[in-house]
């Protein structure tokens, strides 16, 4: 009985194969693939061509948002399980996407024009198959596995925009410059995603060249920027810095690596696969989510995922906020129905005057059907028990470090109230 080599191991807990899948695909015990082959000589692979790695950021920019719309609908299903398994070697990146969670992802990746605006992925087009679906732009393509023609039909019948998708013309919307994301980042954690099936939820959000992912439970961030950064499966060329804040919630900052970094050696962290290993072991489902489900109204469209709005959102730039609800057909009558304000108020809101007051906030958030915690509203996670003061041990770095963290938490609507140290007593923490 011949023994699993540790990188095939390694491989199977970063893509969710099993090793009969990785032998199968040409893999050697060594790590490297079948001669001839030529596959990239990492454990993992990854993307051919830069339009291959737009393609897969897209992709996961898209898979995000779904993530998120399936919190924000009490989705019974863990967010982090909706891809489990990745396929890097196959012809085109495949991906097994759980059943109930196919329809949310088509909705988000489809591309479909709202309001002036393309939403989804540009280019995409739908090619169903047999037992898949193939997923093919002119940048590159994606499998989903085990999506037939009959499930494609049903998922169809349940309203997907596939006006675009099956279409051979590219509208002009989708010709424009995409936006700029950190791609081989993107690409690297799209190939990785099953790392995060012992987490309750995953998001991830871009500011400027740095990838910053966020979840609750699950691994500990100290384990996955190892894994990412500085392991045999890592992402190359990368670096990863990571964060733990208040519930759990874990987060790390990937970024391109500096040339003399990428080329230095390192040490393989076996103890960040132990830690993986542990937080990650099997056992019943937890039904969290990092925001309250709500009820969906029907004559408001669902745009709250959206980047824009969730940036208006986070800024509590209620201006914004209605801008792009009229963007979207909601006229302002029906805005001051919803959220109880006077018809005038709407309009002095709609020429830029500001919202502050709580209250106004919160009728707004309700009104509209928005979760409170994507204004920074409310707490919707139990906090944890106090822990003693620290602040005395640590130095002004530490200190600065915790509130670029918590900053950035801000951006994407955490409910985070305080900065600083975890004891409530603790005289540093101040109120945002």
């Amino acid at each position: 009985m011949s023994t699993l080599s540790p990188h095939l191991v390694k491989r199977c807990c970063c893509t969710g194969e099993t090793p009969n899948m990785v032998r199968r695909s040409g893999w050697h015990a060594s790590g490297s693939h079948a001669a001839g082959s030529h596959l990239s000589s990492s454990p993992l692979p990854g993307a051919r061509t830069s339009g291959q790695r737009r393609f897969e950021a897209a992709f996961l920019d898209a898979a995000y948002r779904a993530m998120a719309g399936m919190r924000r609908r009490g989705c019974a299903l863990r967010p982090t399980s909706v891809v489990s398994r990745v396929r890097p070697d196959s012809p085109a990146l495949a991906l097994q996407v759980h059943e109930a969670a196919l329809d949310h992802l088509l909705a988000d990746v489809l591309p479909v024009v709202v309001g002036g605006r393309l939403r989804g992925v540009p280019g995409l087009r739908v090619h169903p198959g047999r037992d898949h679906l193939d997923l093919r732009s002119p940048d590159g393509e994606l499998r989903l596995l085990g999506v037939t023609r009959e499930r494609w039909r049903r998922a169809v019948a349940t309203g997907l925009p596939i006006r675009l998708a099956m279409s051979d013309a590219l509208d002009p919307l989708e010709s424009a410059s995409p936006p700029v994301l950190p791609v081989d980042l993107m690409s690297g954690v799209l190939r990785r995603l099953p790392l995060w099936r012992g987490a309750a939820w995953l998001d991830g959000i871009v500011v400027d060249d740095v990838l910053e992912l966020y979840w609750r439970g699950g691994p500990s961030s100290e384990s996955i920027a190892a894994i990412l950064a500085g392991s045999a499966c890592g992402i190359p060329n990368s670096t990863a810095l990571p964060y733990s804040f208040r519930n759990a919630v874990r987060g790390v900052a990937l970024s391109a690596a500096q040339h003399a970094l990428a080329l230095a050696a390192s040490v393989e962290p076996e103890w960040a696969w132990a830690e993986w290993q542990a937080a990650t072991a099997p056992g019943p489902a937890v039904d969290e989510r990092a925001v309250r489900p709500v009820r969906i109204r029907a004559d408001v469209p669902d745009v709250w995922e959206q980047q824009e709005m969730r940036a208006a959102l986070a800024l509590r730039d209620i201006s914004a906020v209605y801008l792009l609800l009229l963007h979207h057909g909601v006229t302002p009558d029906r805005i001051a129905a919803l959220t109880g304000q006077p018809e005038e108020d709407v309009d002095r809101v709609l020429t830029g005057a500001k919202v502050e007051s709580y209250d106004t906030l919160t009728d707004i958030a309700k009104g509209l059907g928005v979760p409170l915690g994507y204004m920074g509203l409310a707490h919707d996670e139990q906090a944890e028990p106090d822990v003693p003061c620290g602040c005395a041990d640590l130095d002004e770095r530490a200190k600065r470090d915790r509130f670029l963290a918590h900053a950035a938490l801000v951006t994407i609507g955490s409910t985070a109230a305080a900065w600083g140290c975890r004891a409530t007593s603790c005289r540093s923490a101040r109120p945002v």
